[in-house]
This record gives structure tokens, C-alpha cells and sequence, in this order.
């Protein structure tokens, strides 16, 4: 069945916001408050694992967005990071066709509008205000912010987590790569999981949450 993309202009421009941020909300499992070796071993954890994106990055995906009401959406997305303080993140429609292009600085992501703006109905976003959250780590399956001290807890099964004013993480309950974080930025939390995910490998599957939509992204093929 053909999809026409010029007739699904409110579900891409809602999105857009949420692939320019990558943070979250969401229920979580209950938590049991973790203190001392434990609590250490688990950030110690959680720090290690920014370190694994090696720069420079560049992934493509193909993905789909499910508004709260209505079908979803096919898109095209691709992130290029030299560094995490140079990261781009653009968004096409099914054509190859640019529709926006997040720019992330280390401090604030800016979007700019793509030749294919109007027929998408994209409309355009003001700058975000995010700090130093990298777009490209969140996309490899690690923090997108730096791990401080935080709060450290385990869930039932096993699984480590460790939150602070910024984001929320938490391992597989083997405690081997992350399975999923939230992040808050101002006006906005977002939810990333990676379903299915088995190692510490770029995830293979990646779905964001935020305000009842769900944008579920493919990485493709290196």
C-alpha cells in the first residue's frame, strides 16, 4: 500500500521535537534503594559506558512514528558526530527528501528547516537548552548525559539503575549494557528503550515515548 507522506503533515511535526532531544517519561518498575559497595559497582557501571561510543559516529535508521491517534508514519534518519559537542541528526521523508536537521553544540540543538519542510508539514522548533547531552551516544545504546553521583537501586530482576536530575538509567538484568533511560530536559521527559537488545553492540532497535506517541527506529545495515 502506498503512503502518501504529504497527508500525515501533524504526526511528523510532532515528532520532530522529540528525535531533536532524545529525552523521557514513563513508569518504572519498583526500586530497592542501594547504598555502599553495591551502590559504587553501579555507578562505576553506568560511567564506563559513554566510553564505549567511539567517535566518530555515523548511523542511519528507518523508522516509523505512531501519534496517539492515527497510523504510523515512515521517515528516514541519519546521525554524523565527529565528537559529542558536533552532532547532526537529520530526518528525511520515505524519498531522501530533508525535512529538518538537528545540530547539537554540547549545549543547545538547533534545528534547521530541510528543502522537503513544507510538504512535511514541518514547521520549525526553537533551540533547546539541553546542556551536554550527546544525540549520538543515546543512539549507540549508552548515557546520553555524563554519569555524576547519583542515586543507585536495583529491580526485582536483577537490574542495576541510577538516576540523577537529568536521567534516569538502567542496565539488562545482567548488568551488561543499558536497556533503557529516561531523560529530562525543560518541558519535556522522554522514554529510550532498546527492545530486544543482547550486548553491548549498537542496539539494533531503538523506541522513544513521549505524550502517548512512539517513534520506533531501525538501525541499518553498516
Amino acid at each position: 500500500m502506498r503512503i502518501e507522506w504529504w497527508s500525515v503533515k501533524p504526526p511528523l511535526w510532532a515528532i520532530a521535537p522529540l528525535l531533536a532531544v532524545l529525552a523521557l517519561c514513563g513508569c518504572a518498575p519498583p526500586r530497592t534503594i542501594v547504598t555502599g559497595p553495591e551502590a559504587d559497582r553501579a555507578e562505576r557501571f553506568f560511567a564506563g559506558l559513554p566510553g564505549r561510543v567511539v567517535f566518530p559516529v555515523k548511523a542511519s535508521f528507518s523508522g516509523t512514528a505512531a501519534p496517539v491517534a492515527g497510523d504510523a508514519v515512515p521517515f528516514v534518519a541519519g546521525v554524523s558526530a565527529p565528537s559529542p559537542e558536533e552532532e547532526t541528526v537529520g530526518l528525511y521523508d520515505p524519498l531522501g527528501r530533508g525535512v529538518a536537521f538537528f545540530a547539537n553544540d554540547g549545549r543547545r540543538v538547533v534545528t534547521t528547516r530541510g528543502p522537503a519542510a513544507e510538504l512535511a508539514g514541518f514547521r520549525g522548533a526553537a533551540p533547546l537548552n539541553a546542556g551536554p547531552v550527546s544525540l549520538a551516544r543515546i543512539l549507540s545504546g549508552a548515557p546520553g548525559y555524563a554519569v555524576a553521583t547519583a542515586e543507585a537501586a536495583r529491580y526485582e530482576d536483577g537490574a542495576w539503575s541510577l538516576s540523577d536530575g537529568r536521567q534516569t538509567l538502567r542496565s539488562d538484568p545482567g548488568r551488561r549494557f543499558l536497556a533503557g533511560a529516561e531523560y529530562r530536559v525543560p518541558g519535556m521527559r522522554v522514554t529510550v528503550e532498546y527492545p530486544g537488545r543482547e550486548s553491548a553492540d549498537p542496539p539494533e532497535r531503538i523506541v522513544l515515548s513521549i505524550r502517548g506517541a512512539k517513534v520506533t527506529l531501525r538501525r541499518d545495515p553498516e
